[in-house]
C-alpha cells in the first residue's frame, strides 16, 4: 500500500483533500526530468503546425481574415478548428485580443517559410516511412513496396530549401563558364532550373526525375513564373542515360544535386561506376555534384537526416574526404568545393570536369 500523507481543507462545504506519494512523486520527477514531456509536445506542436499551415490557417491569419467572423474557419471543422487555436495559444504560438489571432513572434518564426520546408521534409515527406519504423525494423515491411515516402511534398519543401541555400552557389559555380543550357538530373520540383532562368534571360534547361508528381511540380512552378518556354521536363531515370530524351543531350552542363549518395549502398564502386557514365555522356561538359555533408552529431536535425537514410534503404551521405578518395578513381576531377558558410544545411558542391589525359 503506498505512504500517503494527506492534507485537506473545507471550502464552499466540499473536503478537499491532497494526497501525497512520495514514491509517486519521484517517479512523475523522473519522468519530467527525462524530458519525454517535450518530446510529446514536439511531435504534436509539429503536427498541428502542418495541419493549420495545410488547411490555410496561417494564410488567413496573415492576410487579415484573423477571426470567426472574418472567415477565420470557414470550411472547417469549427468546434476542431477553435480548440486547435486555443491549444496554439497555450503553446505561444497565437495570441488572441478581442476576438482576433495574431502570431506571437515565437509563432513567426515558427511558421516560417525555412522551418515549415524542414518540418514538412520530416513530417509530411518521410512521415509515412518514420511512421513505420517497426515494420521496417521487423521485416513486416520493405522499403519501396508497403512503405514509400511521399515524393509530392519532398520536392515541395527540398525547393524552398534549395532556393534560399542552394541556387546561389549553383549559379556561382556556372558562372565564368558560358554555359546557356543546363540538364537537372534529379530535377526534383525544378526550383534550381527556374531560378537559373530568372536569374540569366538566356539561360534554358531540361529536368529529369523519376517521380511523376516532381516532374508535374516542376512543369507548374515554370509556368508561374512565366519561364515554361525555356524549359521542359520529364519522367526518366537519371541513372539510365541510354533511355534519356533527345533534349537532355543538348545540354552544356550537367547538374546531379543530392542523388548520389543512394548508390553508396551498393558500395563505393557503384557511384565510381555512375560518375564514369555521366563523364561519358558529358563529354567536356561542366558537371556539378551536390551532396549533402553529415557530421554525425546532434546538431541542425543531422541525427534525424541520418535516420531517414537508414530508414530508406539509401546510401549513407559521405564527407568530402570520402568524395574525394571517390573521385580520384574515376576519369573526372574536382577543380573547386563549394559550400555554404556558417548558415544552412550541410551541403559540398563538387565542381567535376574530365580529368586530364595522361
Amino acid at each position: 500500500m503506498a505512504d500517503y500523507e494527506s492534507a485537506g481543507y473545507m471550502g464552499s462545504g466540499v473536503e478537499m483533500l491532497e494526497l501525497h506519494d512520495r514514491k509517486g512523486v519521484v517517479t512523475w520527477e523522473e519522468f519530467q526530468l527525462s524530458g519525454m514531456p517535450e518530446i510529446i509536445g514536439s511531435i504534436h506542436l509539429g503536427q498541428v503546425l502542418l495541419a493549420v499551415s495545410e488547411c490555410g490557417i496561417l494564410d488567413r491569419i496573415r492576410t487579415g481574415r484573423n477571426s470567426v467572423k472574418a472567415g477565420l474557419l470557414e470550411g472547417l471543422n469549427s468546434r476542431i478548428a477553435e480548440n486547435l487555436l486555443r491549444y496554439l495559444e497555450v503553446r505561444g504560438v497565437l495570441s488572441q485580443w478581442e476576438e482576433e489571432y495574431c502570431l506571437t513572434r515565437k509563432g513567426e518564426l515558427l511558421t516560417g517559410e525555412i522551418p515549415m520546408a524542414r518540418l514538412g521534409f520530416y513530417l509530411e515527406a518521410y512521415g509515412p516511412v518514420t511512421g513505420k519504423i517497426g515494420d521496417l525494423l521487423t521485416g513486416r515491411a520493405t522499403y519501396g513496396v508497403e512503405v514509400k515516402r511521399a515524393g509530392g511534398p519532398l520536392s515541395k519543401h527540398c525547393a524552398t530549401v534549395f532556393a534560399r541555400y542552394y541556387t546561389p552557389i549553383v549559379l556561382e559555380a556556372m558562372r565564368g563558364r558560358g554555359a546557356t543550357r543546363a540538364l537537372d538530373l534529379g530535377c526534383g520540383g525544378g526550383q534550381l532550373l527556374v531560378d537559373a532562368c530568372l536569374n540569366d534571360p538566356g539561360f534554358s534547361g531540361v529536368g529529369i526525375d523519376l517521380a511523376p508528381e516532381a516532374v508535374a511540380a516542376a512543369q507548374d512552378l515554370a509556368r508561374r513564373n512565366g519561364v515554361a518556354d525555356r524549359l521542359s521536363f520529364f519522367v526518366a531515370d537519371a541513372f539510365a542515360p541510354h533511355t534519356w530524351p533527345e533534349a537532355c543531350h543538348e545540354a552544356e552542363t550537367l547538374f546531379a544535386i543530392g542523388m548520389l549518395h543512394e548508390h553508396f549502398r551498393d558500395g563505393e564502386q557503384a557511384v565510381v561506376d555512375v560518375l564514369n557514365t555521366y563523364a561519358e555522356v558529358s563529354g567536356r561538359k561542366m558537371l556539378l555534384i551536390g551532396e549533402p555533408e553529415p557530421h554525425y552529431d546532434d546538431r541542425e536535425n543531422d541525427s534525424d537526416f541520418f535516420l531517414v537514410h537508414v530508414l530508406t534503404d539509401q546510401g549513407i551521405p559521405q564527407d568530402r574526404h570520402s568524395w574525394l578518395r571517390v573521385f580520384e578513381q574515376t576519369r573526372l576531377e574536382c577543380r573547386r568545393i563549394l559550400t555554404p558558410a556558417v548558415a544552412g544545411p550541410r551541403m559540398c558542391f563538387y565542381d567535376l570536369a574530365p580529368a586530364a589525359e595522361d
